[in-house]
């Protein structure tokens, strides 16, 4: 997930409407919360995404989040500008980038559902993949850390992964990720903790789940 992924009116402000008049459409809701994300209102934002999600995050680990991912913001308000409409009271709106944000209907409102601002999802195999590419592409050698299985970190770190992977190895690792770039979709096979997906000429990723997230312990 070049995920992710992941934002009005003012949150006293109604989005939809009372007394018979019609909801406001999903995509006029993701456009204000990119206004919101842009504008640094912050609890607008937060206003607009669902209660499941408001009662799972709290608004200072939201604020944090798009704090310390502010070139992962900006990216994500130009996606929430061009979008697709959807009018369904489940609604999927499309990103350009291939992802999609998930919106339900709730008392007459349009809320967003699932952690937009988690840019780095590993809550399964397809994003914690999106969201590798998405760090490598980014040198965010920091976060690439996070998809590195427990029994494979010993002498590593963000910068000795720099250096090997800007060095002598650079040619290879660009020709690795634009082929994972192109293969986000492929079959992933999940058997338990475990899951593979085949790509390109015979090429694999192995992925492990521990400690509840998906990590990557070997790309091709």
């Amino acid at each position: 997930m070049v995920r992710l992924l992941l934002p009005l009116l003012l949150a006293s402000v109604s989005l939809g409407a009372g007394c018979g008049a019609r909801a406001a459409r999903p995509a006029s809701v993701v456009n204000a919360f990119g206004d919101a994300l842009d504008d640094a209102r912050y609890d607008d934002a937060y206003a607009l995404l669902s209660e499941q999600y408001r009662r799972r995050v709290p608004f200072s680990e939201f604020r944090e989040s798009v704090a310390r991912n502010p070139e992962e913001v900006r990216e994500l308000v130009g996606l929430l500008r061009h979008v697709d409409e959807a009018d369904e009271v489940e609604a999927s709106v499309p990103l350009p980038d291939g992802d999609e944000l998930q919106l339900v209907l709730v008392d007459g409102r349009w809320r967003i559902v699932g952690n937009v601002v988690d840019f780095y999802d590993q809550s399964s195999p397809r994003a914690a993949l999106r969201s590798f590419v998405r760090a490598m592409e980014r040198r965010r050698y920091d976060v690439v850390m996070r998809f590195v299985p427990a029994a494979d970190r010993e002498g590593m770190s963000p910068e000795r992964m720099q250096e090997a992977w800007e060095g002598d190895s650079r040619e290879e690792i660009e020709r690795l990720l634009a082929d994972l770039r192109g293969s986000l979709d492929e079959p992933i096979e999940v058997i338990g903790d475990r899951a593979t997906m085949s790509y390109g000429d015979g090429a694999a990723v192995q992925f492990v789940r521990e400690d509840g997230v998906w990590r990557i312990e070997d790309p091709d």
